[in-house]
């Protein structure tokens, strides 16, 4: 285990030392819950992954319309929806 020292203001770490002691944990458990909750949101779970591509699989235009001119690429209909 690796030992780390963290310098952190009076009342941030007073209200870090209340919530440890509320949830009747150190504060060295509070931080390393912490890092470890940043650290697994950064990451896409299965359930992410598989609902990004529900949504691709839903999408507009997905036959190929091949090679447009200047009109034809800035006057679409989608373009004028709002």
């Amino acid at each position: 285990m690796k030992e780390i020292i963290v310098k952190i203001d009076d009342d941030t770490y007073r209200r870090a030392e209340g919530i440890a002691n509320a949830r009747k944990i150190s504060l060295s458990v509070l931080v390393e819950e912490l890092v470890e909750s940043v650290t697994n949101e950064a990451q896409p779970n299965s359930d992410d992954i598989n609902n990004l591509f529900s949504a691709l699989d839903k999408g507009r235009n997905t036959e190929p319309v091949g090679p447009l001119n200047r009109q034809e690429l800035h006057d679409r209909p989608i373009l004028h929806r709002h």
